[in-house]
C-alpha cells in the first residue's frame, strides 16, 4: 500500500529560507516512508499556494526519492500548454518524480480574474486534459478545440516519465468521476466524502474504467490527526479540528449526504465530532488509525491512502482555519511512519 500526504506550507518571514519548515517536513516524510507529497491550489486565499507547481519544484530539489504533486491544481483556470511545460520541467528536475492532481475548484472569482468562465469549467477541464496527454506524448502536435488551437507544436522540455507524468483527477459529481475514468490515470476520492458516498463514486469509476478499457487506479484522501493518546486526541483536538474543517466543507458541499449533514446541524441537531469524523477522518492513536485504514481497505480495496495531517482549509477568502504547527505535523509524520505504515508493507 502507498501512503501520501498533504504538505503544509509554513512560512517563517524572519528566516533567510522562509519555507525551511515545509522543506523539513518533506524530508521527514521521505525518511518515514511516504510515497508522495502534494500541495493544494487556490488564488486570493490566505494559507494557500497560488503557484503550487513552482513551489513543488523547490520541494523536489530538496528531496531524493519523495514524489511531488498537486492535490489539487485548478487546471481549467490556466492555459494547459503552460501547465504542460511547467510539469515537464519539474519532471526533468526531479528525474521523473512529479504527478499532477487536478480539479475544478468552487470559487467563480478565481476563474473570472484569470479570464475564464466558471460555467465552462467542465468543458475546459476536458479539453485541457486531452491537450496535456497530447503534447506530452506527441511532437509536432495539432489541436483545434473550443478553447485552444495550435498546429505543429512540440512542447519542451519533454517529460521524463513514460508515457507522461501521472494525472490524478478529482471530483464527486457523476460527470467528474466519468472524466477521471476516461482522461485521468487515477481518481481522487474527496477528502470529506463519507464512506457510503465515496463507495458510490468508486463503483461508477470502476464501471467507467472497465467500459473504457482502462485500469481503475484511485487514491483515498482523508484529513488526519494522530497522537499517542486516543483520549487526548478525542477530547482536546477532535472538536476544534472538525469545527475548523467544516467551515470549508459547508462552502464547497455538493453531495446530498453532505448537504443533509449541514441541514441537521442547522436545525440544532446534536451531531458529535466523533459521529462526523467516523468515516471521514483518520484520527486517534496508531492502533485506531490502523483499524480505520483496514476498514477502508476491506470495504473498498484501496491501496493508496493520502492523509492531510493537521490541515485545515479556509472557510472563506478572508479567513484562515488551520490546526497543527510544525512540531505537531512533524511528530504525526514520524509516528505514522513508525507505527502505521509498517503493518501495510
Amino acid at each position: 500500500m502507498k501512503f501520501s500526504f498533504s504538505l503544509p506550507v509554513l512560512r517563517d518571514a524572519t528566516a533567510r529560507d522562509p519555507f525551511h519548515q515545509t522543506y523539513a517536513l518533506a524530508r521527514i516524510a521521505e525518511e518515514s516512508g511516504f510515497d508522495t507529497a502534494t500541495i493544494g491550489h487556490h488564488h486570493f486565499m490566505p494559507g494557500n499556494q497560488a503557484d503550487p507547481l513552482t513551489f513543488m519544484a523547490t520541494v523536489a530539489a530538496r528531496t531524493d526519492v519523495l514524489r511531488v504533486g498537486t492535490g489539487i491544481f485548478q487546471l481549467p483556470i490556466h492555459n494547459p500548454i503552460r501547465v504542460a511545460e511547467q510539469v515537464a520541467t519539474i519532471d526533468q528536475m526531479s528525474n521523473g518524480r512529479v504527478s499532477l492532481g487536478v480539479g475544478m475548484g468552487w470559487w467563480p472569482k478565481e476563474y473570472e480574474v484569470h479570464g475564464t468562465v466558471f460555467a465552462q469549467r467542465g468543458a475546459r477541464m476536458e479539453e485541457a486534459l486531452e491537450i496535456l496527454r497530447l503534447v506530452w506524448t506527441t511532437e509536432d502536435a495539432t489541436w483545434h478545440g473550443r478553447f485552444h488551437q495550435f498546429e505543429g507544436l512540440t512542447v519542451h522540455p519533454r517529460p521524463v516519465q513514460s508515457p507522461h507524468p501521472p494525472i490524478w483527477v478529482a471530483g464527486v459529481a457523476p460527470a467528474a468521476v466519468d472524466r477521471a475514468a476516461r482522461l485521468g490515470d487515477a481518481w481522487l476520492w474527496g477528502p470529506v466524502q463519507s464512506l457510503s458516498t465515496g463507495q458510490r463514486c468508486l463503483d461508477q469509476y470502476r464501471a467507467a474504467c472497465a467500459a473504457n478499457g482502462r485500469s481503475a487506479d484511485w487514491i483515498l484522501r482523508r484529513y488526519a490527526w494522530l497522537g499517542t493518546d486516543r483520549r487526548q486526541v478525542e477530547q482536546d483536538v477532535l472538536p476544534a479540528y472538525v469545527s475548523g474543517l467544516m467551515k470549508h466543507w459547508r462552502e464547497s458541499a455538493e453531495d446530498a449526504e453532505e448537504l443533509a449533514l449541514f441541514a441537521r446541524l442547522d436545525v440544532g441537531e446534536d451531531v458529535s465530532p466523533q459521529d462526523i469524523a467516523a468515516d471521514r477522518l483518520l484520527w486517534g492513536a496508531p492502533d485506531d488509525v490502523i483499524a480505520q485504514i483496514q476498514r477502508y481497505r476491506a470495504t473498498t480495496g484501496c491501496d493508496h491512502i493520502h492523509a492531510a495531517f493537521g490541515a485545515g482549509l479556509p472557510g472563506n477568502a478572508g479567513e484562515r482555519s488551520t490546526m497543527g504547527e510544525f512540531a505537531d505535523v512533524a511528530e504525526m509524520l514520524r509516528l505514522f511512519g513508525r507505527e502505521v505504515i509498517p503493518p501495510f508493507r
